[in-house]
């Protein structure tokens, strides 16, 4: 029995929608579970799961039928990993159960990519994470007018500006070999996480291990700023602007962090996971009280960053829509103490151990 295409299986599950709506369930039923089966003998172990799935809608109650083709595709699943890939990737093999590890294997998409070839752009919005089984990838960050090679990607490695963390690419990848590739995209990373508890703090925390630019940059003595950064802390509220232009009369609250002629970061608490997402590429309208005058800045949401995990506080970093002039956010700059006036503790005290006087 060959593979279906995915024409066949379109039709197939146009086929069963057809017989659900004439409340036929064991007829479609039966096709589901001989699609499922022929998918995970095949090795097309993505689709019989989501077929699985599927069975359990049609007919909650055929316990049976559910565990024999879980066995089928459990049994599919381990006898087809490739082995070169468990090779390349045994150390997140062991940091993940048998089940995990299977899951995200047969989640991944496979690519070939000649050498020379740029796999991802600075500035895109590619929400996926890459993974590089053979062959090696330059990843090249722009510092000012020229471009610099950061690092170098080996075999089990991997790498993804939008995914695990919302953000734009601020890098670009580029094969400095062929290279063999699997892609997890973020609906599918959004899959694994809903299957397995623990699975998205276990692959973030392998993936911070290669999330390193900004260190790297700086042992190189690189810098990507345009502008200086100041740290401030200030209460701000902002407002999302929609598709339309029109602004959501809704307001959030944050914690304004740092700023820039180019931009600014604020911190907020964000719980639910898929709000870090929604908030990012959105144009927002930001609104901060200073003395008696009102600041308003607009720009585009670009990054999401963990602040504090327990907490739930992120970093949500915005770039102006243009750099704004030094002296409209001069105000929010705390003032650098002024050396002369400064006493240290010992220089506040007497020798003696009395009081310091005039005079």
């Amino acid at each position: 029995m060959t593979a279906p295409t995915r024409e066949d299986l379109a039709a197939r599950e146009a086929e069963i929608q057809e017989l659900l709506k004439q409340e036929k369930r064991d007829e479609a039923k039966k096709i589901l579970l001989d699609l499922v089966v022929n998918c995970a003998q095949n090795g097309d172990i993505k689709s019989a799961t989501r077929l699985r799935d599927q069975v359990y809608e049609v007919d909650p109650m055929a316990l049976s039928d559910i565990i024999k083709v879980n066995e089928i595709i459990d049994e599919a699943m381990s006898g087809s990993v490739d082995d070169n890939f468990v090779q390349a990737w045994s150390e997140l093999h062991q940091a993940l159960t048998e089940e995990e590890f299977l899951a995200l294997y047969h989640a991944l998409e496979k690519h070939q990519v000649g050498e020379g070839k740029t796999i991802a752009k600075a500035g895109s919005k590619i929400d996926a994470v890459f993974f590089i089984n053979m062959g090696h990838v330059n990843v090249n960050c722009v510092c000012g007018d020229k471009s610099v090679t950061i690092k170098t990607l080996e075999p089990g490695t991997m790498f993804g500006e939008n995914c695990l963390k919302p953000s734009l690419w601020t890098v670009s990848l580029v094969s400095l070999s062929p290279v063999q590739l699997s892609v997890l995209r973020m609906k599918d990373i959004s899959d694994l996480f809903e299957r397995f508890a623990g699975l998205e703090n276990k692959l973030t925390v392998f993936y911070e291990k290669f999330d390193n630019v900004p260190q790297l940059l700086e042992e190189q003595g690189e810098e990507r700023r345009r502008h200086e950064r100041s740290m401030v802390d200030h209460k701000m509220t902002f407002q999302v602007r929609g598709k339309d232009g029109k602004v959501d009369e809704r307001t959030f609250r944050g914690e304004l962090d740092n700023i820039s002629q180019g931009g600014l970061a604020f911190l907020m608490r964000i719980v639910n996971r898929e709000n870090r997402r929604a908030f990012f590429g959105r144009q927002v309208i930001i609104s901060l009280q200073v003395e008696d005058k009102k600041l308003q800045f607009s720009g585009e949401i670009v990054a999401v960053t963990i602040h504090d995990f327990q907490n739930h506080d992120y970093a949500l970093h915005v770039a102006f829509d243009k750099p704004v002039l030094e002296e409209i956010i001069r105000p929010l700059i705390p003032a650098e103490p002024d050396e002369e006036d400064e006493f240290t503790d010992q220089e506040m005290e007497a020798d003696d151990g009395g009081e310091v006087t005039e005079g």
